[in-house]
């Protein structure tokens, strides 16, 4: 199992912000992340990185981040089975060459395939536990075997604990063709392709029934305001873009700012998508 100490969170998240973090655990199979998981007792579990945020200060808390022996693709009768380390620009890849339909919808959603499992990762009209059978997870207890009717997954939440790693998963896909799968694809990627640039997590707020978050947003007068060196984006009002300076403090205000103004204006309480970590 490979050790990564002081690591700066910059490297390891899309909103490049935050501080130090002590140490990064690999663990490359089964057996070692149970035993991790035991004695490590408290930890946050990283993915990509797109839907994170670390505090500005040293990061005591250890955080676990699936090895290379977690990435692997294979075919299932009626679908595939994915470890979740994989990329999910990967794991579209592989169903659009093999001619695979069923998560097109997920294309231009970066990040690790468990970390889009574990927060429901999609569009507002579905999400990817939607073609989920079962989900292989660990926690201090050791390895088991969820089914999807057994988990209470909701918009934007995959259902799963905390405390527990998502190990890998099998998904409910049908034969197509490769041409029939790229062509329901590229509207999801020219969608993805018109979203703000530059270092963000991608939207902050999840969408309340009522109204799309970033029509709010933007209802509210907010696009471009700025806190240090982080601001609500022009494009899409649900991302703010961090400008190369900011700090995890700036976000933090800008999105209670954001939230306090929300609720003055329209009575809507936003909830965040992102996940802040502290020390």
């Amino acid at each position: 199992m490979r050790v990564i100490s002081s690591v700066r969170a910059t490297e390891v998240t899309s909103m490049h912000c935050g501080g130090t973090i002590e140490s990064i655990y690999e663990p490359e199979d089964k057996g070692q992340l149970c035993d991790l998981m035991k004695a490590l007792g408290d930890f946050h579990v990283l993915g990509g990185g797109t839907n994170t945020i670390f505090d500005d200060a040293t990061i005591t808390r250890p955080v676990i981040r699936l090895g290379k022996e977690f990435g692997v693709i294979e075919p299932i009768p009626g679908g595939l089975l994915a470890g979740a380390a994989v990329s999910m620009k990967r794991l579209v890849s592989h169903c659009t060459r093999q001619g695979l339909t069923g998560m097109e919808f997920m294309a231009g959603i970066p990040g690790t395939f468990g970390g889009a499992l574990f927060m429901n990762a999609g569009t507002p009209e579905e999400g990817i536990m939607d073609i989920v059978s079962e989900l292989e997870v660990a926690d201090a207890c050791g390895v088991r075997i969820l089914r999807r009717d057994k988990i209470g997954y909701a918009y934007r939440c995959g259902g799963i604990s905390p405390r527990t790693v998502i190990v890998s998963a099998k998904l409910m896909l049908t034969q197509s063709t490769k041409d029939a799968v790229r062509q329901a694809v590229k509207p999801y990627l020219n969608k993805k392709r018109a979203q703000p640039k530059g270092f963000s997590s991608g939207s902050i707020f999840r969408n309340p029934v009522e109204t799309p978050a970033g029509r709010l947003i933007d209802r509210a007068g907010l696009k471009g305001f700025r806190v240090g060196g982080a601001k609500v984006s022009e494009i899409h009002a649900n991302f703010i873009i961090n400008d190369g300076n900011a700090t995890t403090g700036d976000i933090v205000e800008l999105i209670a700012l954001i939230k306090g103004r929300i609720r003055e204006r329209f009575g809507i309480e936003l909830t965040e998508e992102v996940r802040i970590i502290g020390q």
